[in-house]
């Protein structure tokens, strides 16, 4: 994964999806220097991958001349980020992604990626960055997260969405495991918040 510094046409159709009303900035990657004066600015970090183009709520500094600075260790070493200013988000808000390619498959991966953040809040960040999660969401998480590694896997073979399925079933992956999976992370997600909403509810009826 890498931040782009040419604008594709995948890195294009992300930062209109973005619609910041500012222009994006190719900022300089500087970790852990002093940032005493300036501000934080809010924004978006554009990243590249393979097969996902995406945008991350992050923060960089502006120093005091103006010049904004990524101080925050990105995820993978680089020496510039592309950066879309915003202040109207948060730094909780979800990623934004889209393809790079023609491959409906990549759709699949975004939407799996996308409901292992929608599953993120409802456990707790450890020191060592890992998630901790009640048993039921958890379990959820697991499963989605083995979804995602396998049809990474799946994709950087080359395969389409007609080849056979990775789990060795011999049908074809959209009539296995790509059968039905947007309409199944949707039902999930309900159910998710569903149980959720009743363990807060069951805690607040113990503390009174």
């Amino acid at each position: 994964m890498t931040s782009p510094i040419e604008i594709t046409a995948a890195v294009q159709m992300l930062i209109d999806r973005v619609g910041s009303e500012y222009e994006y900035e190719i900022v300089p990657v500087q970790p852990g220097i002093a940032t005493n004066g300036g501000r934080m600015i809010s924004g978006w970090t554009v990243w590249l991958s393979e097969f996902i183009c995406e945008a991350e709520p992050t923060e960089v500094w502006e120093n005091e001349e103006g010049d904004l600075i990524a101080v925050n260790t990105p995820h993978v070493s680089v020496e510039k980020i592309l950066f879309i200013p915003d202040d109207t988000i948060n730094l909780e808000a979800k990623h934004i992604r889209v393809s790079v390619s023609n491959n409906p498959l990549v759709d699949h991966l975004i939407a799996l990626a996308d409901l292992k953040d929608f599953l993120l809040p409802y456990g707790t960040e450890l020191e060592d960055g890992k998630v901790n999660f009640n048993t039921y969401t958890g379990n959820v998480y697991n499963h989605y997260d083995a979804l995602f590694n396998n049809l990474l896997l799946f994709l950087s073979e080359g395969k389409k969405i007609g080849a056979k399925c990775y789990c060795g079933s011999m049908k074809p992956y959209s009539q296995c495991h790509g059968k039905n999976l947007p309409a199944a992370i949707e039902e999930d997600k309900k159910a998710v918040k569903k149980f959720n909403d009743a363990l807060k509810e069951e805690e607040v009826v113990v503390q009174e």
